[in-house]
């Protein structure tokens, strides 16, 4: 029964989310412009993401190393209310209100295409349940850290209050705490974390001369 318990509350979000998603579609027929159509595709990548957490979480294999402390939990805790807390939009600047949106919706695309990469390695918690090292993870150690924090900043710019500054803010201290916990796991479990560590950047991707992105050539281990 446990097992089913996380793809469960997933499955539920999934459901609202999409109803969302659908009246988003609706409204951005109805009323056509850059906003609209920003905000539908916004919900529907928000949407598949969800999707993607349910399909991944049903049936998984055990970790290699589960997270027991309660500062794993609670940090998990913290992140996700955190999610939910933003705030209604306010009437800002509309030019602000679309650069938000804009850094929301490619966010979701990344963070989409990081969680699809992850596949059914993906957990709330930060536990080791294998090491990744393709698609966005070629660029940074935490794709889907990275994802989710361009998605919230996106949210925050788009609703510029002193309210989701400071849930952008608690959101952001949960995450590093998150990551600091995912990466000791991985260290204990895979002997190969280490290398790719060492030269694969922990958040933001890192850029030779040029501008050209460095990748991590480090041979991906089977998750």
């Amino acid at each position: 029964m446990g097992r089913w318990l996380l793809p469960g509350a997933f499955a539920v979000v999934t459901v609202t989310t999409a109803e969302i998603t659908v009246q988003a579609i609706v409204h951005a027929i109805d009323h056509p412009g850059t906003r609209a159509a920003l905000l539908a595709s916004y919900h529907l990548l928000r949407t598949a993401i969800v999707l993607a957490f349910t399909v991944f979480t049903v049936n998984r294999d055990e970790p290699h190393a589960r997270a027991r402390r309660p500062l794993a939990l609670g940090a998990c805790v913290v992140a996700m209310g955190c999610v939910f807390s933003f705030g209604a939009p306010v009437h800002s600047s509309p030019w602000l209100a679309l650069a938000g949106e804009a850094i929301a919706t490619v966010s979701c695309v990344w963070l989409l295409a990081s969680v699809l990469a992850l596949g059914r390695c993906f957990g709330v918690l930060p536990e080791a349940r294998g090491l990744v090292t393709r698609g966005p993870y070629r660029l940074v150690r935490h794709p889907v850290y990275l994802g989710e924090l361009g998605a919230c900043c996106g949210l925050a710019l788009a609703s510029p209050t002193v309210t989701n500054g400071a849930v952008l803010a608690v959101f952001a201290a949960a995450q590093v705490v998150r990551m600091g916990l995912e990466e000791r796991a991985l260290t204990r479990a895979f002997p190969d974390y280490a290398s790719y560590a060492a030269r694969t950047p922990r958040l933001i991707p890192r850029l030779r001369a040029g501008g050209a992105l460095t990748f991590s050539r480090l041979r991906p281990s089977a998750s």
